[in-house]
C-alpha cells in the first residue's frame, strides 16, 4: 500500500483533483470507481473516509469537510471556481523531489523519501473515447479559470498493472494559460500521461515511463508550449506530439472546446531525452501533426523549435506529417520546424520523415489511405542536424504543396524504405 498521499488542497481555479483513497493499513479494495463526471453534486465535496479498513469515497456537505479533515480524511475530487478576472490561480504542492542528471534532465529518482502519490483506488477507465484524468486544469468560458496552475512534486499512477489495459490521464489541460508542470513522475497505464489542449504551458523536468495508448506528452494549441529537461521513455506511439488544435471528448463538468476557424501554435522542445518508442508501424520520438485529430477544417499553423534533445532508439526520430486529414475538408496545414543540436541514435527506420499525408498512407501501410494536404507549406531548417539525403519524404505533384529545406525548394517526389520486420535505419 502507499503510505504517502496527497491531502486536502484547494486547487487552482477551475481545477479538479482526483486523489487516491485507501486506508494506511492494507485493506480490501474499495467498491468505489472513478466516475465519468468529475464534479461532485452541487454543494458537495468528495472525501476519502479512512476508518481502520475499507476506505471509501463519500460526498459530504461543505460545512462538514473540516470535521472529516480533522480525523484524517482528505479531499479526493474538488472543483474550485473564483473570479475569472484573476490572472494567476497558482497551486504548488507535492513532496516528490525529482533528481536531475548532469544535463539537467529528469532521472525519475526521488531526492528524499516520502513522495506524494496521486492514484485512484481502482484503475482509471477509458470509455467511449474518454479517459478520466487525475487532474484537470480548465477555464470555463465566462467562468472560472485554471490559469497559472503549478503542478510539481507528484508521482502519478493510473491504477493499471502491466496486463490489465490502459485508461485515464495524468493531467488534462483545456483553455488554460500559464500552466507549469515540473518535477513529476508519470508512470505507465495512462492513455495519455499529459494532454494539453488550447492551452499554454511549460512542461519541465518530468519523468515519463511505462505504456500509453497514444502520446506520452500531447501538446495541442492554439497556444505556446515549452518542453524541456524531460525524460520520456518507451510508452505511447509518439513520445511528444504537437498539433495546432484537437477536438476530443471531455469529462462531465468540463465545458467542451469550440473549434476556431484557424489555430496557431508555438512549441519549443529543448534538452529532452526521448527514447525507445518502437510501436509498429510508426512509433516516434517527436511528431508534428499539421491537422489535429477531430479538427480537419481548422487551418493550422505550427512554429516549432526542436533543439539539443537526445532522440534515441525510436522507430522514427521525428515525423512531420498531415496527421488527421479528412477527404472533403479544408486540407490545409502549415509547419515551420527548426532543428539543431539534436543527437539521433538508433532510429529503426529513419531520423526524419516528412509527409503531406498521414504517415501510414505515405508508407503504404494504411488500409484506408488518407488524402494529401492542399496548398500547404512545410518549411524545415535543419541547421546541420542531419543530412536531408537520408530523410524520407512524401511530396507528390498535383496538390500545390511547398516543401523547403534550409531555404531550398524540394522538387516533388517521394522517398521511403519502410520495413516492418527490420530496421533499415540501423542496418
Amino acid at each position: 500500500m502507499r503510505t504517502n498521499y496527497a491531502r486536502a488542497f484547494a486547487l487552482a481555479l477551475g481545477t479538479a483533483l482526483l486523489a487516491s483513497c485507501a486506508a494506511d493499513s492494507p485493506s480490501a479494495p474499495s467498491s468505489e470507481r472513478a466516475e465519468l463526471a468529475l464534479a461532485p453534486a452541487p454543494g458537495k465535496v468528495r472525501v476519502c473516509h479512512r476508518p481502520a479498513a475499507n476506505a471509501a469515497i463519500l460526498e459530504v456537505g461543505r460545512d462538514g469537510v473540516s470535521n472529516h479533515l480533522a480525523h484524517g480524511d482528505y479531499i479526493t475530487t474538488l472543483m474550485v471556481g473564483h473570479d475569472p478576472a484573476q490572472s494567476s490561480d497558482g497551486a504548488h504542492f507535492g513532496a516528490f523531489l525529482m533528481t536531475l542528471d548532469a544535463e539537467g534532465r529528469a532521472t525519475g529518482a526521488e531526492a528524499a523519501p516520502g513522495a506524494s502519490v496521486l492514484a485512484p483506488d481502482a484503475p482509471l477507465p477509458f470509455t467511449a473515447g474518454l479517459s478520466i484524468p487525475i487532474l484537470v486544469a480548465t477555464s470555463h468560458p465566462g467562468g472560472s479559470a485554471g490559469n497559472g496552475l503549478v503542478v510539481e512534486g507528484f508521482v502519478f499512477q493510473s491504477g493499471h498493472g502491466e496486463q490489465d489495459g490502459l485508461g485515464g490521464q495524468g493531467i488534462l489541460g483545456l483553455r488554460a494559460s500559464g500552466l507549469a508542470i515540473r518535477g513529476n513522475r508519470f508512470e505507465g497505464g495512462f492513455t495519455e500521461k499529459v494532454d494539453l489542449r488550447a492551452t499554454s504551458a511549460d512542461v519541465m523536468n518530468n519523468y515519463f515511463m511505462g505504456p500509453a495508448a497514444t502520446c506520452d506528452l500531447c501538446l495541442a494549441g492554439p497556444g505556446a508550449f515549452t518542453a524541456s529537461g524531460n525524460r520520456i521513455l518507451a510508452g505511447g506511439i509518439p513520445g511528444i506530439a504537437v498539433s495546432p488544435t484537437v477536438q476530443l471528448p471531455v469529462p462531465g463538468g468540463v465545458d467542451p472546446y469550440s473549434l476556431p476557424g484557424s489555430a496557431e501554435t508555438w512549441a519549443t522542445i529543448r534538452n529532452n531525452d526521448v527514447r525507445d518508442h518502437q510501436r509498429v508501424p510508426v512509433g516516434v520520438g517527436i511528431r508534428m501533426d499539421a491537422i489535429g485529430v477531430g479538427a480537419p477544417n481548422v487551418h493550422g499553423t505550427m512554429h516549432a523549435v526542436v533543439q539539443d534533445n537526445t532522440v534515441a532508439g525510436n522507430r522514427f526520430g521525428i515525423i512531420v506529417h498531415a496527421a488527421f486529414p479528412v477527404a472533403g475538408t479544408d486540407l490545409r496545414g502549415d509547419v515551420d520546424l527548426t532543428l539543431g543540436g539534436n543527437v539521433y541514435q538508433g532510429s529503426c527506420e529513419t531520423d526524419l520523415f516528412v509527409a503531406f499525408t498521414r504517415h501510414s498512407t505515405a508508407m503504404g501501410t494504411d488500409p484506408s489511405p488518407k488524402p494529401y494536404l492542399l496548398n500547404s507549406t512545410f518549411q524545415l531548417t535543419l541547421n546541420g542536424d542531419l543530412d536531408w539525403g537520408d530523410a524520407w519524404y512524401a511530396h507528390p505533384e498535383g496538390f500545390g504543396n511547398t516543401l523547403t529545406v534550409d531555404g531550398n525548394a524540394i522538387p516533388n517526389g517521394t522517398r521511403q524504405f519502410y520495413d516492418a520486420s527490420g530496421c533499415p535505419g540501423v542496418e
